[in-house]
């Protein structure tokens, strides 16, 4: 059996493809110097794949040989998995192959957390009804899933626990009660349009009923400003609005959240409370690529100079998603870490990389 890559070979390997990228003669004819999105990218690789220097703990991972591997995790309660399949699908963005052992282990995490064997369908069931995150976490693994083509895995291994949700999803698009601590809630806004959004990218048409029905529902509970609620707003907005924006983009409330989103930034081009600041910089600028409405010339340059590491990396951040260790208690304080802040630098700095419209 091949031996499995130790995580400082595997960034270094990552960083050296990102370095080739970033000085590809054909792409560019400027001196080998990395610009800024490939920058952002290449620190954020390194401290995804290694955890960075402050990892709130380091957690076993089991390589698909068997091996223990350790990783850097943001939590080890029910929301582990969601945070790994972010993970997963952030260094796909970067360019990482996706045979990579880092997401290959994050694929094998999901095929263990929701076995195919009908003894084990029990159990997914009862994790549903007392771990409000694995809804979450269920949609961002039909998101990855889904993304890498595998609708094998997808009906193998996410089908029998759509069917216990949507089994008792109500008319309107809803999760069901038990499923999540209260349906009107930040939490339960951002897993429905997570869920729904992964069903649209699976099969939009076989859903297309619930895809229409939960659509709606997000969007109704928009906040009067343009936002949604949950802490600052952005990342409940990004979920939002990544669903909105690719189903109903003429919706009154994408236009809102935009005008919302252009109206709170910064004159130094990003967003925060008391100053710009990464974290919130990131959330924001996915929000508004989500939007699919025309981005001002220039924001993505200024966006990537406030996303961009410093000498000593980027600071720590709390995951913007609150989590719960089971149904209605809450989750430990998470004190941060680095890897929260370059896991959104690094989609953000990717999303503003796409073919979007300028103004």
């Amino acid at each position: 059996m091949a031996a499995t890559p130790d995580r400082a070979g595997c960034a270094s390997e990552a960083a050296t493809r990102l370095h080739a990228r970033s000085c590809d003669p054909a792409l560019s004819a400027a001196p080998c110097s990395p610009a800024p999105r490939e920058r952002i990218a290449r620190r954020a690789v390194a401290e995804l794949l290694e955890g960075g220097a402050r990892p709130i703990e380091e957690a076993p991972h089991r390589g698909l040989g068997g091996d223990a591997l350790p990783v850097a995790t943001m939590r080890a309660d029910a929301g582990g998995l969601f945070v790994d399949t972010m993970i997963a699908d952030a260094l796909l963005d970067a360019g990482v192959e996706p045979q990579h052992p880092r997401i290959a282990r994050t694929i094998h995490a999901i095929l263990q957390r929701y076995p195919a064997e009908d003894t084990a369908r029990a159990g997914v069931a009862t994790r549903l009804r007392d771990a409000p995150d694995d809804v979450a976490a269920l949609a961002q693994a039909l998101l990855l899933l889904a993304r890498l083509g595998r609708r094998d895995l997808i009906v193998a291994h996410c089908t029998p626990p759509l069917a216990i949700l949507l089994a008792y999803a109500e008319a309107d698009g809803a999760i069901p009660a038990w499923a999540l601590p209260d349906d009107a809630s930040p939490e339960a806004v951002e897993a429905i349009a997570s869920l729904v959004y992964g069903l649209a990218r699976w099969d939009a048409r076989r859903f297309l009923g619930m895809v229409v029905a939960g659509a709606r529902w997000v969007a109704e509970r928009q906040q009067p400003d343009g936002r949604w609620a949950g802490g600052d707003g952005l990342y409940g907005s990004w979920q939002a609005l990544r669903l909105l924006g690719a189903v109903m983009p003429n919706h009154p409330a994408v236009a809102r959240a935009a005008g919302f989103l252009h109206d709170s930034r910064r004159a130094d081009g990003g967003w925060g409370v008391d100053g710009s600041d990464p974290l919130t910089t990131a959330l924001a600028a996915l929000a508004l690529v989500a939007t699919r409405t025309a981005i001002p010339e220039g924001l993505p340059e200024q966006v990537r100079a406030l996303l961009a590491p410093g000498r000593s990396g980027w600071p720590a951040s709390a995951f913007p998603r609150p989590a719960r260790a089971a149904l209605g208690t809450p989750a430990r304080v998470d004190p941060g870490s680095p890897a929260v802040t370059a896991l959104f630098a690094l989609k953000a700095s990717e999303a503003l990389a796409a073919d979007t419209p300028r103004r």
